[in-house]
């Protein structure tokens, strides 16, 4: 027999998997008249026809009995609207009502910056590792071997992605500058606030000897090989060597990884080297939630921006055996329905009381399941490496060529 796992049903009724529990205890304890599927000592609800018209009566009913003490209508901030693109809202209103997800490049904008440009300089004064310090003693430890991989070339660029404040890579553009190489340093992030943020930090850290060219796109969707078009014909094309960095473990807070790996892998050329950082999975680890804590009010952003207050919200934190990934929900208080009005039209999202909002996620990897992962996205590696605590990966990698 086929079972519904909890996840889809909230996925496909839009509630939450506290709800989907709810409805199995009470069918477990003949309180509701739905039939169970037992799979590993665990119970399911059963595929059925009449266990499908049951739970659409109960969601139904749910909706009609909200009343005006558990229930809110909000509308978002004229900010949002002044802040966000369309394509962006678009993007963020299809999260919230498909996957009950903000998706976290968009906690990177306006006071968000500020708050991530603050937060990664007090790691830098940090004694004990963290992310930001392992990954520029990494790119350190490894420049020599970096200078043998780009010797035959005139040039170096220097593609950013993620750029944030710039500070992780402040010593490898300071490399390449003094020794003659860099040619450019392209920085690209979908805040408009952090690329300021980072051409300000250029300009000062190199009085100008290094120009800071700053594009905005969305990795996982967006490709940048355009920016490279130079490079690429003319009768330079082939002295310089284009140095992708991919810092930090962004890719890990992604829904969907795989799908801005596409977007890297169609964009590098057959020489470019692909730099990627990674927190490899462990029980401290799982334990620590570096962004949940002091970047509070930034991964709150958007809630903020929605007109959903803090009131109506607890924030949760967890690491997912499953999904292997630590997480950060706002689980909500009360039953909550947001209007967005976008060119004329308007459009209505609703949340149930108990329904969890996800608001922050870094999926845990070892290095086997990096390596797979890269290799299922046509990536090979040059060369990886550990930091001394042995928390932190460093790759270097090129296009898996047939």
């Amino acid at each position: 027999m086929k079972y519904f796992k909890n996840t889809e049903l909230a996925k496909i009724y839009n509630v939450s998997e506290k709800s989907v529990r709810n409805w199995i205890q009470a069918a477990d304890e003949q309180k509701l008249d739905i039939e169970l599927f037992e799979h590993k000592n665990k119970k399911f609800i059963a595929n059925t026809a009449k266990n499908t018209s049951t739970i659409e009566d109960l969601v139904s009913k749910g909706k009609k009995y909200k009343n005006s003490r558990g229930y809110k209508r909000v509308q978002p901030k004229e900010k949002f609207y002044r802040l966000y693109s369309p394509k962006q809202i678009i993007d963020i209103i299809s999260n919230m009502d498909i996957y009950h997800e903000s998706p976290v490049q968009y906690t990177y904008f306006n006071s968000g910056a500020e708050r991530w440009d603050q937060y990664t300089r007090h790691l830098l004064k940090e004694d004990a590792s963290n992310a930001l310090t392992n990954t520029v003693n990494l790119l350190d430890i490894n420049m020599n071997y970096v200078d043998e991989l780009v010797a035959n070339y005139a040039n170096v660029n220097i593609i950013d992605l993620g750029v944030g404040n710039a500070l992780p890579v402040r010593g490898f553009i300071d490399h390449f500058q003094k020794n003659g190489k860099l040619k450019r340093y392209i920085g690209i992030d979908i805040s408009q606030e952090l690329l300021d943020i980072a051409n300000k930090n250029i300009n000062d850290w190199f009085d100008g000897k290094v120009k800071f060219e700053g594009y905005i796109r969305d990795i996982v969707y967006e490709r940048f090989d355009d920016l490279l078009v130079a490079e690429s014909f003319g009768s330079g094309a082939g002295s310089t060597i284009n140095l992708v960095l991919f810092l930090g473990g962004t890719l890990s807070n992604f829904r969907e990884p795989n799908r801005a790996l596409a977007s890297i892998h169609d964009s590098l050329g057959k020489n470019d080297l692909l730099f990627f950082t990674k927190k490899l999975d462990n029980e401290k680890a799982r334990r620590f939630f570096e962004l949940a804590s002091p970047g509070r009010q930034a991964i709150e952003l958007v809630l903020d921006l929605m007109n959903i207050d803090s009131s109506c919200y607890t924030l949760d934190q967890l690491f997912d055996e499953n999904k292997k990934a630590r997480e950060v929900y706002a689980t909500l208080n009360v039953a909550i329905s947001v209007e967005f009005e976008l060119e004329g039209q308007k459009r209505v999202i609703e949340f149930n009381k108990g329904d969890r909002i996800l608001l922050w996620r870094a999926k845990h990897q070892s290095i086997i399941d990096i390596i797979e992962q890269f290799d299922e996205s046509n990536l090979e590696f040059v060369e990886a490496i550990r930091s001394i605590d042995q928390t932190y990966l460093l790759t270097i990698s090129k296009l898996k060529l047939s």
